[in-house]
């Protein structure tokens, strides 16, 4: 029981490192440091293989201690024997990923990267989820992305928002996005907005360049009417933006 519980352990673990691995590789920043994630990714693609293939065989092993909900004996072994098989057809998945991963790392470690020059970067400066960003998202609906990008840009508190950044690492090349978010670009406040309904969250980026002096927003944030039903954060538009106000969500 003590080697469940520390595999129990060892698979959360894992999980948490995996999910650490996508977020921080949704901007790779650094081109020489592809050949060394991509050594630790194969490593980690053939431990899986492994770990499908016991968990198999745990299955078919175990079979006798199987039961359905209703403690029907013969229901809880064919669906053990089911898990059992569809494993082993993930390993063979794994086993194919591996090959075109382990491809991947030679191909990689045959090039010779040249550094990236950043002209310009991009902070992140204010990030809302739940239900500050529902009503973030009802307002791009209404108001439209360039209006809610000029009232969540009253919460950049400038140097302090950038170092903030920079020491959490919120620091990317180009505006950080997912495969299902939208993004809106104000260029002329370098702003971009990126939101995501789907997944609930709203996230304001400002251009950072590091080599140039440039003057940090110096807004007041805004406070509606106690009986305001927008959020604090938002300070109601003029009426010709309330209007006209259009998304600019690509």
């Amino acid at each position: 029981m003590e080697t469940d519980e520390s595999a129990r352990c060892a698979a959360e673990h894992v999980s948490a490192a995996l999910n650490d691995l996508a977020h921080s590789t949704i901007t790779v920043e650094d081109p020489a440091s592809l050949y060394p994630i991509l050594g630790e990714l194969l490593c980690s693609v053939r431990s899986l293989v492994q770990v499908t293939d016991q968990l198999a065989h745990a299955h078919l092993r175990l079979r006798q201690h199987a039961r359905s909900e209703d403690g029907d004996v013969s229901l809880g072994g064919r669906e053990s024997d089911s898990a059992a098989w569809a494993l082993v057809r993930a390993r063979e998945l794994l086993e194919a990923a591996e090959g075109q991963v382990d491809e991947a790392s030679q191909r990689c470690g045959h090039v010779a990267w040249v550094p990236a020059e950043r002209t310009e970067r991009w902070v992140n400066v204010v990030f809302l989820d739940k239900a500050e960003a529902t009503e973030a998202l009802q307002l791009i609906d209404r108001f439209g992305a360039a209006v809610v990008i000029r009232q969540l840009s009253r919460l950049d508190r400038g140097d302090e928002s950038t170092e903030d950044a920079l020491v959490n690492g919120y620091v990317y090349d180009t505006i950080p996005t997912s495969p299902t978010d939208r993004v809106a670009l104000d260029p002329q406040s370098g702003y971009a907005i990126t939101f995501n309904p789907t997944l609930g969250y709203v996230s304001l980026h400002r251009r950072y360049e590091p080599d140039a002096a440039a003057a940090q927003p110096q807004h007041a944030p805004g406070t509606p009417p106690a009986a305001s039903p927008v959020p604090a954060w938002f300070c109601s538009p003029p009426r010709a933006h309330r209007e006209h106000g259009r998304s600019v969500a690509l």
